[in-house]
């Protein structure tokens, strides 16, 4: 009978635990390429209390629930395989919300040859930044270049981390942060210059994937996990961002508008890590601590 209740109440908390909408997105569909880790980013965000999905699939997901989401060098794999109108759609509708970011991963050039698909999704999803390969990676041990202009992600942080990579056209970005070699002809970190929507380009994936441990928590580099974090908690208008309980017993990270449109309850100097919103969760509790249950 014991092994009956608990093989009960174990599928009713996976059941329960799968429908637990997470708020960040890693998105590597659309034979994208994840080759060079997550990790230190999914515990960085984790820390700050995020809900860390990963997603590979050939179909942008279902954006319900997200505040911010990652797309991570789309069409690796297959230079042809371009976003439907309908992915575009939604991506853009999705993109109407303040609070809502989205931030593409790129890489150098001979590298990543399917920045075309890139390029095609963010000129279908607002003011869009051009990707301009050229130079090369050069390395990870390049976290003393000098910042572009002034924004709400970067203000305050004396360098960010990044390789000699060339990557986002200026005519139609706003640079954040320039590679160190005066010889790379484009910026390495740059927003759309837009609030809504709220567009934020990585030139290289060294910036955030564990290859070059930037994010690591044993000894990586602290601009460059505040400017994470900052990717996770504020806008790109500046404002700041805290944990809102949803109706659906979620929470999301949004502005106090966004929060009262969504008819949530917004907590001011709390991110969702330190709110129980009523939502069903198994994180906190051990199979040992469910098993003595029923001792």
């Amino acid at each position: 009978m014991r092994k009956l209740m608990l093989m009960v109440l174990c599928c009713a908390l996976s059941l329960a635990t799968a429908a637990q909408a997470g708020d960040v997105l890693w998105f590597y569909g659309h034979n994208g390429f994840d080759g060079e880790g997550h990790d230190d980013i999914q515990a960085l965000l984790e820390s700050e209390g995020a809900v860390f999905d990963l997603d590979g699939g050939s179909v942008l997901p279902d954006l319900s629930g997200y505040s911010l989401v990652f797309i991570v060098m789309p069409g690796f794999f297959n230079a042809a395989d371009f976003f439907t109108a309908d992915e575009k759609a939604r991506l853009s509708t999705w993109l109407t919300v303040g609070s809502h970011r989205v931030v593409m991963i790129g890489e150098w050039d001979g590298f990543y040859n399917g920045q075309a698909v890139m390029e095609d999704l963010l000129a279908a999803i607002g003011n869009p930044i051009i990707y301009e390969p050229g130079a090369w990676d050069a390395g990870c041990a390049h976290c003393n270049g000098p910042l572009g202009v002034a924004d709400p992600l970067t203000d305050g942080l004396d360098h960010i981390c990044y390789a000699y990579t060339a990557t986002w056209s200026t005519s139609a970005g706003v640079p954040l942060a320039y590679p160190e070699s005066t010889a790379a002809p484009g910026p390495y970190i740059v927003s759309n210059g837009t609030a809504i929507p709220c567009i934020v380009g990585i030139g290289d994936g060294n910036v955030v994937n564990d290859l070059c441990a930037h994010l690591n928590a044993a000894g990586g580099d602290p601009d460059s996990m505040e400017f994470v974090r900052r990717l996770y908690t504020v806008t790109c208008g500046g404002e700041t961002l805290w944990g809102c309980c949803l109706p659906d017993g979620n929470c999301q990270m949004l502005t106090e508008s966004d929060c009262d449109a969504a008819l949530g309850t917004w907590y001011f100097g709390q991110n969702c890590g330190g709110l129980d919103c009523g939502g069903v969760s198994t994180e906190q509790e051990t199979w040992g601590t469910i098993k003595s249950m029923f001792r």
